[in-house]
């Protein structure tokens, strides 16, 4: 597949974050970057069609001044919530066999008779054996039975039809469209970590994704209705500040590993337009998103089906930001949670190199590695540009 200007689009219920990228070889280069407040749309329902529409054009059109070229193609990053994410196995008996190559163009045409017309992306998890081997290239391996395990996406027919409405109003092409929480599995996979048990945790604006992994298989993906917004409303509310200032408040100033004696210093607008200021003690502030971040971490752990310390847990997204989050966790919840951020890019400004954008890194080193053509299990024409993206999984292998 080529990538040549195209842009990658994260469309949040906070903000429209778009990525230029220009791929040559296997370097793929982040060229332009821009970020638009996201009007008329909550994450779930779009509220306002013509506000929605301006603010992913004035994210293209800020990043569009970066180039020399304008912008024609685009893949989006659609949120999870929206989407059906289906965990699918497909068998075939061998009866002590080793397994060789046309037993695994078998489970692929299994896999394309049953889900083609089922799934927008199907992509490989991996390949198991009846002795429990864990692997993603079962050749030569004997065995009773081999199963392959995947996980299927169906994007329904109505969000396509909106987001290319929206989209030819642009003036821009749908390249594709993928599910945030797959491409976040995809890229754990692409990096081959050592941790075989995982729960992701993307703390967002007003929902939080969890993605729980067990032996390298996706048992659990979950949307829960609570994110960083929430944090910053109780603090609109309780404090009468402006959001702007609460939502500077929380990453800047309140600190959750902090207990020591603190006054910080909240604005009071007067109708005479006097700026005055009066003292908070830290440690109320500190109680405020304590709240909020045990409230999120309870539904989580909540969800895990054994003990919590067989899973590691990696936490991304704005949340993640809060200071001193880590030692927190640990000692309200007994948990070590890595923060995940992305890789360090050159060329772009350091304040884009942050876990609230975490999506649009791990596209982006998902196009760099091939990820997205090797892992697909679907060979099928391109519903958007019409030409073939997929190419045949098993010549991969």
């Amino acid at each position: 597949m080529t990538y040549k200007d195209i842009a990658i689009i994260d469309i949040g219920s906070s903000s429209i974050k778009t990525f230029v990228i220009d791929k040559e070889n296997s370097i793929s280069k982040i060229i332009s970057v821009a970020k638009s407040n996201t009007i008329g749309f909550d994450g779930k329902t779009v509220t306002n069609f013509d506000n929605f529409v301006e603010s992913i054009k004035i994210s293209i059109d800020k990043a569009q001044r970066q180039l020399p070229r304008k912008i024609k193609n685009v893949i989006l990053i659609v949120p999870t919530s929206l989407n059906k994410n289906l965990l699918i196995s497909e068998k075939i008996i061998l009866k002590g066999s080793q397994v060789e190559n046309n037993h695994l163009r078998n489970l692929l045409s299994s896999i394309n008779k049953k889900y083609y017309s089922q799934f927008s992306h199907c992509f490989r998890s991996n390949f198991t054996t009846d002795q429990n081997i864990i692997t993603d290239n079962p050749i030569g391996i004997a065995c009773d039975t081999l199963t392959l395990n995947a996980i299927g996406t169906l994007i329904d027919s109505s969000q396509i039809n909106m987001y290319k409405n929206i989209f030819n109003r642009v003036g821009v092409n749908i390249h594709s469209l993928y599910d945030s929480n797959v491409i976040y599995y995809l890229y754990l996979k692409s990096l081959n970590l050592d941790k075989k048990n995982i729960i992701f945790i993307d703390i967002g604006y007003r929902s939080t994704k969890v993605l729980m992994i067990k032996n390298e298989n996706i048992s659990l993906i979950k949307t829960l209705p609570i994110g960083s917004y929430f944090i910053t409303n109780d603090l609109v509310k309780i404090l009468n500040v402006s959001y702007d200032f609460a939502d500077k408040l929380k990453i800047s100033h309140i600190n959750l590993g902090l207990n020591e004696k603190k006054m910080i210093e909240i604005p009071v607008w007067e109708e005479l337009g006097k700026n005055l200021k009066r003292k908070i003690d830290h440690e109320y502030l500190k109680s405020i998103i304590a709240s909020r971040i045990d409230e999120i971490f309870n539904m989580i752990l909540g969800m895990v089906p054994k003990s919590k310390f067989f899973y590691s847990y990696l936490v991304t997204g704005g949340g993640s930001m809060q200071i001193n989050l880590k030692p927190y966790l640990k000692n309200k919840f007994g948990i070590e949670v890595e923060i995940f951020e992305p890789k360090q890019v050159k060329g772009i400004p350091t304040f884009w190199n942050n876990p609230s954008i975490m999506s649009l890194f791990a596209m982006n080193e998902l196009i760099a590695n091939n990820s997205l053509e090797s892992l697909n299990l679907l060979k099928k024409n391109d519903s958007f540009s019409n030409k073939i993206w997929y190419k045949r999984f098993v010549d991969l292998l």
